[in-house]
């Protein structure tokens, strides 16, 4: 079963934040806590970490889209031994 990439809760506001720049790329193998994509909040990049190990399978918003709290970004296929784990 694959894993979201989620957009985290930055602060109260409704603004949007924009992607910025994807780290990683589809088939790309990651560790948990790797960087795999930036988002620009106004004044602010910060980059958002994979919550497992495993292999991107897709990236859903492409740089330039707007994205909000809670939105999925991408998808990870987990590695074997963290997917029996859940």
């Amino acid at each position: 079963m694959s894993t979201p990439i989620l957009v985290p809760p930055v602060n109260r506001s409704p603004q949007p934040l924009k992607v910025s720049l994807w780290l990683t790329h589809a088939g790309e193998a990651i560790a948990t806590g790797d960087r795999v994509v930036e988002l620009l909040f106004p004044g602010v990049t910060f980059d958002v970490e994979a919550p497992c190990a495993g292999t991107i399978v897709s990236c859903e918003c492409p740089a330039g889209v707007e994205v909000t709290t809670g939105m999925v970004l991408g998808w990870i296929e987990p590695l074997d031994s963290e997917a029996e784990a859940d």
